[in-house]
């Protein structure tokens, strides 16, 4: 694959494999929130959380993932939409946005992608 977004599930997952298929790999903010979100709310603190979130520029870099930002007004319109009528995550419709902006493929182990058409995903078992 030419362009990848990667999704949080894959960042968090032992499925960086697919990540490294992509010649260009893209995260966007809202991942790195949502990263950042689940490590959080798993062990409510400590050493290991600690470790994890230092971890991540870490996997950024030797991954080669470029942190890509810049939501229009339109692209929030879509994300609430979506969230509301199709009940997914609306971290999901705003990485969609970077990812048709990119012209790129979404990596992903969430299913709740299937309910998002207008994107080209990827869900990995």
């Amino acid at each position: 694959m030419e362009r990848c977004v990667v999704d949080t599930s894959v960042l968090i997952s032992k499925r960086l494999d697919a990540a490294l298929q992509c010649a260009e790999r893209y995260v966007a903010s809202a991942v790195l929130l949502e990263y950042v979100g689940q490590e959080v709310g798993r062990g409510g603190g400590g050493a290991e959380e600690a470790r994890l979130h230092q971890l991540l520029p870490s996997l950024l870099r030797q991954l080669d993932i470029r942190v890509v930002d810049g939501v229009a007004a339109e692209d929030v319109d879509d994300a609430v939409r979506w969230a509301l009528e199709r009940g997914v995550n609306p971290g999901d419709p705003l990485m969609s946005a970077a990812a048709r902006r990119l012209g790129a493929v979404v990596i992903t182990r969430d299913r709740d992608w299937e309910r998002l058409p207008e994107v080209k995903s990827v869900i990995l078992p």
